[in-house]
């Protein structure tokens, strides 16, 4: 009687956690389950979740690894050799850092609808993520250089390049669409004895006529008209995310709509910082003769000096008592000179070092 009775061949998975565990090995972590931690990295490319019986009944293991990933994404490549992205047990006095995660966890869940689906569940869900505004990325004073947010901005940049892109945004992608199957089923369900958690996910927001971002109604009356990467040209309106296609200039504010008063050379001055590492001089430039020991020589190669992660020739804080200033703007190498503001690379600048989307 027992050799009629039939055996199992197939194993049934969770289709999320499919999603997520795909998404992790393609980024290059891997995911083991214990029941000996809630949630921890090790440093060399493991990320180790808690079994199902020691989660919260809200928890789910996509989540979860969604949470962790957005840590790497915040941390950059040094904190992912660091046991739990370096932050060890320092989130207490360094809380920034759980905070820019959680910014980005929240920014990159909006765009397909499911930031109260996957919503944290740690004790910052109280004190902080249930707290955080329509757009993810502001305070309450609409300071953007408050350092969770410059953080949080960075670490989207990097999702935007490889080894992120596409794969989180695949994995984003392919949770919504399961969403929009289950949400509607999960409605009917009884309570057991709480809703499902599938009947927090929303539809994803409609996106932008450049189709670059959704569209962000917390932006007001904003649109591209007011926004610093919106220019004209003999062709039109266009998006410096979308340069090629031509909008409707009252096209409504995205969710990387940004005031053109933002481009202040006096406050920013990104392309003299961080964001980039040289700045190459020709051998005629004035610069040479009137400001040598600005000039550092490399075979024939010249740059300009750079003390610590800034030029040499810049000056001030970006504060209002210090604005930032080029001490030889008239002087300025040709490479300085050719960089506009408002342009492509003044946007890749200000990306690199924060302070845009």
């Amino acid at each position: 009687m027992a050799d009629c009775l039939r055996r199992p061949n197939h194993r049934y998975h969770d289709p999320l956690a499919l999603i997520w565990l795909r998404c992790a090995e393609r980024i290059g972590f891997r995911v083991r389950r214990t029941p000996e931690v809630y949630a921890s990295a090790d440093g060399r490319g493991t990320i180790s979740i808690g079994t199902d019986e020691i989660l919260d009944p809200d928890d789910s293991l996509a989540q979860m690894i969604f949470h962790e990933l957005c840590h790497a994404l915040v941390e950059g490549e040094a904190g992912w050799r660091q046991p739990d992205w370096g932050l060890g047990n320092a989130v207490g006095k360094d809380p920034w850092r759980e905070h820019a995660c959680l910014r980005v966890q929240a920014y990159l869940a909006d765009q397909v609808g499911l930031r109260r689906f996957f919503a944290p569940t740690t004790d910052f869900r109280v004190t902080f993520w249930d707290a955080l505004p329509a757009d993810p990325l502001a305070t309450v004073d609409g300071d953007r250089r408050e350092r969770s947010c410059v953080a949080a901005r960075i670490a989207l940049w990097r999702a935007e390049r490889p080894p992120w892109a596409p794969h989180l945004k695949e994995a984003l992608a392919a949770s919504a669409a399961l969403a929009a199957v289950v949400a509607p089923v999960a409605e009917t369900a009884a309570p057991d004895p709480w809703p499902s958690l599938w009947t927090t996910a929303d539809a994803p927001p409609p996106r932008h006529p450049a189709g670059h971002a959704p569209l962000a109604p917390y932006h007001g009356e904003h649109g591209c008209a007011d926004c610093a990467w919106g220019f004209g040209d003999r062709r039109g309106w266009h998006c410096r995310h979308a340069p090629r296609l031509r909008l409707p200039r009252e096209a409504p504010a995205c969710t990387r709509w940004e005031p053109a008063a933002e481009l202040n050379c006096e406050t920013c001055a990104a392309c003299c910082r961080e964001a980039y590492q040289s700045v190459e001089v020709a051998a005629r430039e004035p610069v040479n003769v009137r400001h040598p020991d600005l000039v550092v020589r490399a075979g024939r190669r010249r740059t300009l000096r750079r003390v610590g992660s800034r030029c040499a020739a810049l000056a001030g804080d970006g504060g209002p008592a210090e604005p930032y200033r080029c001490t030889i703007y008239e002087d300025r190498p040709r490479s300085c000179r050719d960089f506009l503001r408002g342009g492509p690379h003044c946007l890749d600048a200000r990306r690199r070092v924060g302070l845009s989307l």
